[in-house]
């Protein structure tokens, strides 16, 4: 019998300003709040509303028998908050039918699982809370940001009590299957399941109805399919959007018309089918900031973001503190990204700078005020 491991991944940064060399000293407004609420109405109504009614509908026609995985980032939970209360009592109602499982991630969605473990930790207790808090569910199963994982990683975070991980394919453990569940080596406590990343890259692309086509003639075995996607930002304009609005109108229908097919959550599966262990004695080293940060403006503008870390703690200033970790989200060092689309650039990343060397630019320039403020230089060029 094979199963479905189903995860969106939900997530808005907010949207910087243009932040000049004459701002520096004179202005803390970093974030464009007319254009962040913008976005904000674009990605609701034109892809994350109409998703939600979709996955409701799913486990109301289905009797519980479709089950969905969720991570909605603490920026986004913040955000809905104030300005998109539909959307938040949309995931409210999802969690209400006991067939989302809400999975815990980094709260700021940002990398700091590669720069600093104190303050992974912090993020991903943060976001705990968040989810304990508005939808009534202990989060079991995590997520890091872009799905990255290493031995430090997983033993962190089963240290946190998680008892599932979502682990992305290029993070592969020693001796794990792509298509099965597996404890990790040395972390037998541990277990991991890994996204099919081949199916999971055509749930936003032209293809995605028939994937359960493809899915019903590849698979009769006992394989535990983990498609995981992130869901793109900009709505009904994003043809990633409409692509996994289409799967979810028809491919678990179809699946589920297969008696043999069966939708779990993450937890679902890590408990009933509990897989191998991967080998120990071999090295997972794990990524590294260069698998994620690959030029030198990435590295440069993470560098000087994570050395602040000491002075803004110092500091004693909850606003400040916010400000900073709002700062981390990643898609802001993805805007630096010199890749273009046939060299594997990240996809729905909307770029709100001219150029990478542009977007570098206003964010350093954001983070020399904030050391400013904070009271110190440390990482700051001057």
């Amino acid at each position: 019998m094979p199963f479905i491991v189903l995860h969106l991944d939900f997530h808005l940064p907010l949207r910087l300003r243009a932040y000049g060399f004459f701002d520096i000293g004179l202005s803390q407004d970093y974030f464009d709040g007319g254009a962040s609420r913008a976005a904000l109405e674009r990605f609701a109504e034109g892809f994350a509303l109409p998703a939600c009614e979709r996955l409701l509908t799913l486990t109301r026609r289905h009797r519980g028998r479709f089950r969905v995985s969720l991570s909605v980032s603490g920026m986004l939970l913040e955000q809905m908050e104030k300005g998109q209360k539909p959307l938040l009592e949309s995931f409210r109602r999802l969690a209400d039918t006991g067939c989302a499982e809400f999975v815990c991630g980094v709260s700021h969605h940002s990398l700091a699982s590669l720069f600093s473990e104190t303050e992974f930790r912090r993020q991903v207790a943060l976001h705990r809370r968040m989810i304990r808090a508005r939808f009534g569910q202990t989060p079991r199963t995590f997520r890091n940001t872009a799905g990255i994982c290493d031995e430090g990683v997983a033993r962190t975070v089963r240290s946190m009590s998680f008892q599932t991980i979502l682990v992305e394919d290029a993070f592969l453990p020693p001796g794990c299957k792509t298509e099965a569940s597996c404890r990790l080596p040395g972390n037998r406590a541990l277990t991991a399941l890994i996204r099919h990343g081949r199916f999971s890259g055509e749930l936003t692309g032209p293809g995605a109805e028939a994937l359960g086509e493809r899915l019903a003639g590849e698979y009769g075995g006992n394989e535990i399919i983990c498609l995981a996607a992130d869901c793109p930002w900009s709505g009904g304009d994003d043809p990633g959007a409409s692509s996994l609005l289409r799967f979810l109108a028809t491919a678990p229908g179809r699946l589920l018309k297969e008696r043999n097919w069966r939708f779990l959550t993450p937890s679902e599966a890590a408990a009933g089918h509990r897989g191998a262990e991967g080998r120990a004695g071999r090295s997972w080293t794990g990524p590294g900031p260069a698998s994620r940060l690959e030029n030198h403006l990435q590295r440069d503008a993470a560098n000087t973001l994570y050395a602040m870390e000491g002075q803004v703690l110092g500091a004693g200033s909850r606003r400040l503190l916010g400000t900073w970790r709002a700062l981390q989200a990643s898609d802001y060092l993805d805007f630096l990204s010199t890749k273009g689309p046939s060299e594997g650039a990240r996809g729905g990343v909307s770029r709100p700078f001219a150029s990478p060397y542009d977007a570098y630019i206003h964010y350093m320039n954001i983070l020399r005020d904030l050391s400013a403020r904070t009271g110190g230089t440390s990482g700051v060029r001057p």
